[in-house]
């Protein structure tokens, strides 16, 4: 390669690329050490949010139907994640949603939970704040 001596070698602006096809890659990437993967923990905090947020307003009337709808999409979900992204095979994606859909089902909040707190460190999540706050502080240092 030739340089030009007036030429002006800039550095990369992040040692990360940071497009959204990086981020939806490390979502659904199958790694060895993930019991699930990150969109799959992210799909059962926030159905678990969706379904059972709003249970003050209805007085607990609307829990069967809840518990119902969020096993469901919960299971659903999961099965279609792992099998498509996951790479499990079937009876293995069966199980993995059968408990998410369990875990959504029940009309008890999972993010403060340690079940909700194991959900989010064994499918990765947890990294993505780190993530998130490398990103920042290498922001940061370029303005600097």
């Amino acid at each position: 390669m030739r340089i030009n001596s007036k030429q002006e070698l800039l550095p990369p602006l992040s040692p990360q690329p940071n497009s959204a096809s990086d981020w939806i890659e490390w979502l659904t990437a199958p790694l060895p050490g993930r019991f699930m993967l990150p969109a799959t923990g992210l799909l059962i905090m926030g159905l678990d949010w969706l379904c059972f947020s709003e249970e003050a307003a209805t007085l607990g009337l609307a829990i069967p139907l809840t518990s119902l709808v969020g096993f469901i999409a919960g299971a659903i979900g999961t099965y279609h994640l792992q099998r498509k992204y996951g790479l499990d095979s079937r009876p293995i994606a069966w199980l993995k949603s059968l408990f998410a859909g369990v875990l959504v089902g029940m009309p008890l909040p999972l993010g403060g939970t340690l079940l909700g707190a194991w959900i989010l460190t064994q499918s990765g999540v947890m990294s993505l704040k780190d993530r998130l706050w490398k990103d920042r502080l290498a922001r940061k240092q370029q303005r600097n």
